[in-house]
């Protein structure tokens, strides 16, 4: 079968009235940070996310350093001083999922995130981690779709343990947006079925926002 290769976009930029309160927010992570599937960068859930936060009242300069592929050893290695350079206000980690493909230990995840939310939060940036998605994916075949979900769930569960003990919130991805893919997985994939569809980032969106809007202040 002939598959479609996905490439990432380039999802950066300021949205929002100039005279609004400054924003800097810096997305790390893998694949889903560079909007991989999306189809176009409107649509990735970083630009989504921008979008929501200029409706609350801020100008938003954002900039995603996520790559294809990247594991927390990428994040830690490239990913974290680039974004302590630009001085963020907020940071959203959001990786994982090609640790549960490449089965990184456990332990080298739990470090690599210490060390990573650790030199964030020293540089001053508000931290939001959100968890692995349900890796039970439309690409896999059982057993091997029950084993990634498996594997996704104890790698998010590891990723957690670091990022409560540092007080950073966690999004629980998997839980609150599988229900949409396993429903209609042809509308929430894109044709990878891997990464998510424009509608797929829209189900993540709506379930990170929340954390962000929480952490800013802006919630009830």
């Amino acid at each position: 079968m002939l598959k479609r290769i996905l490439f990432a976009l380039v999802v950066e930029g300021s949205f929002g009235n100039t005279d609004a309160t400054p924003l800097r927010f810096v997305v790390l992570g893998d694949s889903s940070a560079a909007g991989v599937g999306a189809g176009d960068a409107e649509h990735a859930f970083e630009a989504l996310r921008q979008k929501r936060l200029a409706a609350d009242g801020y100008r938003v300069e954002m900039m995603s350093l996520g790559t294809s592929g990247a594991r927390v050893s990428d994040l830690v290695a490239e990913q974290v001083q680039p974004a302590v350079d630009m001085e963020p206000d907020l940071v959203l980690v959001a990786i994982g999922a090609n640790d549960v493909t490449h089965l990184t230990s456990l332990s080298d995840i739990r470090a690599g995130m210490t060390e990573a939310i650790e030199r964030l939060k020293a540089a001053g940036a508000t931290v939001v981690v959100a968890g692995v998605p349900d890796m039970r994916v439309a690409a896999f075949y059982e057993p091997l779709r029950s084993l990634a979900g498996w594997r996704g769930r104890s790698v998010t569960d590891a990723i957690a343990e670091v990022a409560e003990r540092a007080d950073a919130p966690v999004v629980p991805l998997a839980e609150e947006t599988y229900r949409y893919f396993a429903a209609d997985p042809e509308a929430h994939n894109s044709s990878d079925l891997f990464h998510p569809s424009a509608i797929g980032y829209e189900r993540w969106a709506d379930a990170i926002y929340p954390y962000l809007e929480s952490e800013l202040g802006l919630a009830g």
